[in-house]
């Protein structure tokens, strides 16, 4: 993956997890338009709140690795765990508690492929940066 490919991949998940946030924010009823359901309502309490706000976090943290890939591996590491962890919580209550939907247990195959790109990202050594004297 060339430095311009990464930075494009990068952006794209910040947008990703923005329009994430978008989504699932009560007030503007998106989910529920899309019928995103699960059997505990979606509500504007404070663990959604800080829900989205680290879903919105991690975008930032996308966009920076985007400005500095090889300075922000770290963040990608992150993401890739906290986009597994994702995966497997959705589809976990799909699967074994039957509380969430297939429509958005099956949002989470974005969080799947950048997932694999995360993977590939960090399996690639860090370009050195050339220094200037």
């Amino acid at each position: 993956m060339t430095a311009k490919q990464q930075r494009i991949m990068f952006y794209s998940a910040a947008i990703f997890n923005w329009c994430a946030c978008l989504v699932f924010f009560t007030p503007l009823g998106i989910a529920g338009a899309l019928n995103l359901s699960h059997s505990v309502a979606l509500s504007d309490g404070p663990f959604e709140q800080v829900a989205l706000m680290a879903i919105a976090l991690f975008g930032l943290g996308y966009w920076m690795v985007a400005r500095n890939p090889d300075a922000n591996r770290g963040i990608v590491l992150l993401g890739l765990i906290g986009k597994l962890a994702v995966v497997a919580i959705f589809f976990g209550h799909y699967f074994l508690v039957g509380d969430v939907n297939f429509n958005l247990a099956g949002l989470t195959i974005g969080d799947i492929i950048y997932s694999g790109f995360f993977f590939q990202f960090l399996k690639s050594p860090a370009r050195q940066q050339e220094q200037q004297i």
